[in-house]
């Protein structure tokens, strides 16, 4: 990562975390696929295609998705499959009641394959961020502390160390002159966020030490950013 660079181009930054990437393809039939959220990730790849908006990802985030493409991309496509089984024999109970008719869902067919094309423009996009020589150790720190985003009794070994990775990385933004807002974006809330939906304490004293804010979606990623 060239800090310099991208603190003289003068556009905002969005460091984002691998559950993020994931969700812009994961099953659409869960409760918290929102269609706004979506089109939010395709209006923030497009800015960051336009040159508007300037995207990272931590070494770590880059592993875990590679770990995780084709398995969600799966799921998304049992459950499609499930959805489109469920839709064909309500249609034929419908018929066996006299009231014949075809719910059609063959938009469905390609959804996978275009919600992955939408994160193939993200990962085009996303510069990767190494993580710096003390950032394993500072991770390590924290999960044997306890300290947030470590959780009691959850690995948290890799959510710690793309903490750390962003920390340092948006600290050398700072140092070289970025003043645009900074976004770190994460859906895995629960470490991140306490019960009132606030950011927790030392979270938010570190965030605030830097000027770094945090978006728990693509939509109020893309409102912080300003965009």
């Amino acid at each position: 990562m060239d800090a310099h660079a991208i603190a003289s181009a003068g556009v905002p930054v969005l460091c984002i975390d691998t559950c993020s990437i994931l969700d812009v393809m994961r099953d659409p039939t869960r409760e918290m696929a929102k269609p706004h959220d979506r089109q939010a990730a395709i209006d923030l790849v497009a800015a960051a295609e336009s040159g508007g908006l300037i995207c990272l990802m931590a070494e770590q985030v880059a592993i875990e998705f590679s770990d995780h493409d084709q398995p969600v991309q799966d799921e998304a496509e049992r459950n499609l499959k499930k959805v489109r089984e469920q839709v064909d024999r309500i249609n034929k109970l419908s018929a066996v009641f006299g009231a014949p008719g075809v719910v059609s869902l063959a938009h469905l067919d390609d959804h996978v394959g275009r919600a992955r094309a939408v994160v193939g423009r993200w990962l085009a996009k996303l510069g990767t961020v190494m993580p710096g020589p003390l950032a394993p150790a500072k991770a390590f720190a924290r999960v044997n502390a306890g300290v947030a985003p470590a959780r009691r009794g959850k690995e948290s070994s890799k959510d710690c160390l793309v903490y750390e990775t962003y920390l340092e990385a948006v600290s050398a933004l700072r140092g070289a002159g970025a003043t645009t807002p900074i976004v770190f974006l994460s859906s895995n809330t629960n470490e991140y966020l306490t019960e009132s939906k606030i950011l927790k304490p030392e979270i938010a004293a570190e965030f605030g030490a830097i000027n770094l804010s945090y978006a728990p979606n693509m939509s109020a990623a893309k409102y912080s950013l300003g965009l």
